[in-house]
């Protein structure tokens, strides 16, 4: 079984002016089926989630990185970890008007590719169901769709001192507020800037399909967008090497000596006009995927008030044509199932000025 450690403590605060209120756990439970099972759905919540952050601790905020050090450096038990870095974040909710419900877990485990520690805020749902009586009865369960944020400290890294992206860091819907709250708490400091990479990547992804003809360029960039996005709904990274061969089988490494080229010459380019280089040193064969951007890629889509369009970006220039002159789409092959209610919209209008 992965996880090693799995402890809850309920955290409460009811009001702005409120202090936040801490119920400790006093021991730690046994990891059993259900700590295993709690936890794989966290983890697929947490991989599952778009627009995560990755960096590392602030040097200036180095609490929680010190107290995560205590732990792994066996200078204190997880239960004390745990409860420590419970009751650190309630002070830090009584210095702020922020409300808060919920548990926070701290979970450990045990993986091939390194040791985890995780920070969730969980919160419970009230339901009825049957006793063994068969008598209705009020039940309280963890309410997974609404998991708040999430902490991923990558501890054999952190421990080893190495001190580029150990953290990756994700938050629930509608909690804008209490993610910065709690970033400021763990002392959080992004190091890559996800959305930026993968633009700047599908730019030389642009680049590349330059050269090739039209059918083979919509089928490379397609492929591209695909391999990214599975690699985003593990996520994992996407490293250049694997992605060229698997969008060229005769060339499997034409397309990661391109990008490689250009990621050099965009530093270059950094570096001689003494503005911030853009491309880290730390992610110069792979890169993380940004969901929005990749969907962005190979979409088009806008609305207002009266309009919603979505077209594929391939039918740009053939089904769909855009004239820059009267910002004007020209739109023809329309969807059968629309072409169907406007011809019966039409026929009705007829038939009634007739």
């Amino acid at each position: 079984m992965p996880v090693t450690h799995f402890i809850t403590h309920q955290i409460s605060k009811t009001g702005p002016q409120d202090g936040a209120q801490v119920s400790l756990s006093e021991s730690e439970p046994t990891v059993d089926d259900y700590s295993n099972k709690v936890m794989s759905q966290l983890r697929s919540i947490f991989i599952g989630r778009a627009g995560k952050r990755y960096g590392r601790f602030n040097p200036e905020s180095p609490q929680v990185k010190a107290l995560t050090l205590d732990w792994l450096n066996d200078k204190q038990s997880f239960l004390s970890f745990s409860q420590t870095l419970a009751k650190y974040f309630c002070t830090h909710l009584d210095n702020s008007p922020l409300e808060m419900d919920g548990f926070i877990a701290v979970i450990a485990e045990e993986i091939a590719d390194g040791d985890r520690l995780y920070i969730y805020h969980l919160r419970e749902k009230t339901n009825v169901a049957f006793n063994s009586n068969m008598e209705l009865t009020e039940t309280r369960f963890i309410d997974f769709s609404s998991t708040g944020f999430a902490l991923c400290i990558n501890t054999g890294v952190l421990k080893n001192g190495e001190e580029e992206k150990y953290l990756s860091y994700s938050y629930g819907r509608g909690e804008k507020a209490l993610q910065n709250s709690f970033s400021e708490f763990i002392g959080f400091t992004d190091t890559i800037n996800v959305e930026q990479e993968t633009q700047e990547f599908l730019e030389i992804v642009n680049e590349y399909t330059k050269e090739l003809s039209e059918e083979e360029a919509i089928e490379t960039r397609s492929k591209v967008v695909d391999y990214c996005m599975e690699q985003d709904k593990y996520g994992a990274p996407v490293e250049f090497k694997a992605i060229s061969q698997e969008i060229n089988e005769r060339e499997p490494e034409k397309f990661e000596k391109f990008v490689v080229e250009k990621r050099e010459q965009a530093r270059a380019v950094s570096a001689d006009s003494s503005e911030p280089v853009s491309i880290s040193e730390e992610v110069r064969n792979e890169f993380i995927p940004d969901r929005k951007s990749l969907k962005n890629y190979v979409r088009f889509s806008g609305k207002n008030k009266d309009v919603t369009l979505s077209f594929s970006a391939a039918s740009l220039g053939h089904d769909v044509k855009f004239n820059s002159a009267n910002n004007s789409l020209q739109i023809t092959n329309l969807p059968t199932r629309l072409l169907k209610q406007l011809q019966q919209d039409k026929a009705f209008h007829d038939e009634k000025e007739s």
